[in-house]
């Protein structure tokens, strides 16, 4: 006997093929080029596209990807099931409290020594320190869950082992007695509160007196959500108050050849990336003058130095501060830029001392 489709099964069957023509039309008419949520750029259309094909490429399957209808919706309820289902490890980043931390860094311990000996080879006799930042995951391990807990482990020897060495500025411990938090709910940097702590910090190393909070202009932006949140794919995380301390001076800027009276820019704050608003964003190298400060600071620097900086202007005549992925020649090029150096600094988060290749590339130049 010949079986026949039965009318609810072919509904189906048609009904299915019609929703996935309809989200293919969507794909291609409803698209956008940047995504807000994400901080990033989508990927682009093809060339000569098709739908028909059983097989497509690597850039279609990007784009569809990229464009389907309610992604951001979908990606906020798989994060938010991942959590709920105790397997949040497998997101990009991770809630802790109130606050979503990064994956723990992990590195090979000999490798980052020879790193920091090769970095410290390049200063030669000029003065130097080393200011790395304990990560928001590693403060807030007591808070967490012990198979959480047990990931930062590592990450947390690691750390130890590095800022005992000599020439290390240490922050861990202010960082942990701090009544407020350092670290953005939201994004990987410290916050106001924790970039005050490391100026404060720095100026106890360098035997500099270091300016009270009320002695610096301070302005506030709110919302602002990093990039941290945009990883995780996690929705309703409460946005953070961006604070930015600046001495109240006549400062000058010159940055990548752009010249400009002022180191804070709060036109960038309602920007896709609202951490622009200290030094207008990352540059390969910027120069800071302060006619009323004394010496020259060298600053070899991530964007974690961004929100310091600013800070430390109020104590030196002039700051050069040089950002390795930006910067198209190498460590002593830009020694020699500089000319006269007092003292050198090296802010790198953890993550940029260990793994960023970039570091490695400037040592390696000549």
């Amino acid at each position: 006997m010949r079986n026949k489709c039965r009318l609810p099964d072919a509904a189906a069957v048609y009904g299915g093929l019609v929703f996935l023509f309809l989200l293919g039309m969507a794909a291609f008419s409803f698209r956008i080029d940047f995504s807000v949520q994400e901080k990033r750029y989508l990927a682009s259309l093809p060339e000569n596209p098709s739908l028909v094909q059983w097989t497509l490429n690597e850039d279609m399957e990007a784009y569809l990807s990229d464009h389907v209808p309610l992604r951001t919706q979908l990606i906020h309820a798989d994060a938010t099931v991942q959590v709920l289902t105790g397997r949040r490890t497998q997101l990009g980043a991770w809630p802790v409290g109130e606050s979503i931390v990064e994956q723990p860094v992990q590195a090979e311990p000999e490798t980052l020594q020879r790193r920091i000996d090769a970095l410290q080879g390049i200063a030669g006799e000029i003065p130097t320190l080393f200011l790395t930042p304990p990560t928001a995951g590693m403060l807030e391990m007591d808070r967490m869950p012990p198979y959480l807990r047990a990931v930062y482990a590592q990450e947390a020897e690691l750390y130890d082992g590095l800022v005992s060495r000599k020439g290390f500025v240490p922050l861990k411990k202010a960082f942990l007695d701090s009544a407020k938090p350092v670290y953005f709910r939201t994004d990987h940097h410290w916050n106001g509160e924790g970039a005050y702590l490391a100026y404060r910090s720095l100026c106890d190393a360098m035997g500099l007196k270091a300016y009270e909070r009320e002695d610096f202009c301070v302005s506030e932006f709110f919302p602002f959500s990093g990039t941290t949140c945009s990883r995780s794919g996690l929705p309703f995380v409460r946005p953070d108050t961006l604070v930015c301390y600046e001495p109240g001076l006549p400062l000058s800027m010159t940055a990548d050849g752009e010249h400009f009276d002022r180191v804070i820019f709060p036109e960038e704050a309602g920007s896709w990336d609202g951490y622009q608003v200290f030094l207008k964003g990352n540059h390969g190298f910027l120069t800071i003058e302060n006619p009323q400060g004394t010496g020259t600071l060298l600053i070899f620097k991530d964007s974690f130095a961004n929100s310091v900086i600013p800070m430390l202007s109020a104590h030196f005549s002039r700051i050069c501060a040089v950002d390795a992925r930006y910067f198209s020649g190498s460590f002593r090029q830009a020694l020699e830029e500089t000319g006269n150096i007092d003292q050198i600094l090296f802010l790198y988060s953890l993550d940029s001392l260990a793994n960023d290749t970039s570091i490695l590339k400037k040592l390696r130049d000549r």
